[in-house]
């Protein structure tokens, strides 16, 4: 006995909609969790490449004193 093409086509559409769900909390995990930590890891490289260039800028500056004035 073959299954009737409407109760098929029932079946595939609450299995395409529990994907969706599915697809949805993950996008929801990925928004509000996983991109929060990666600005955070973001934020940090900023503020050590901020402290780097002003390290190098003070050196520099250091070194034209020297140059200029012995």
């Amino acid at each position: 006995m073959s299954e009737d093409p409407s109760r098929k086509n029932e079946l595939s559409i609450l299995e395409i909609r529990g994907e969706l769900r599915l697809l949805e909390q993950k996008l929801d995990t990925i928004k509000t969790n996983d991109l929060h930590h990666i600005q955070l890891s973001i934020s940090g490289v900023q503020r050590v490449l901020w402290a780097v260039g002003l390290l190098v800028l003070s050196h520099l500056g250091v070194a034209m004193k020297v140059a200029l004035w012995g």
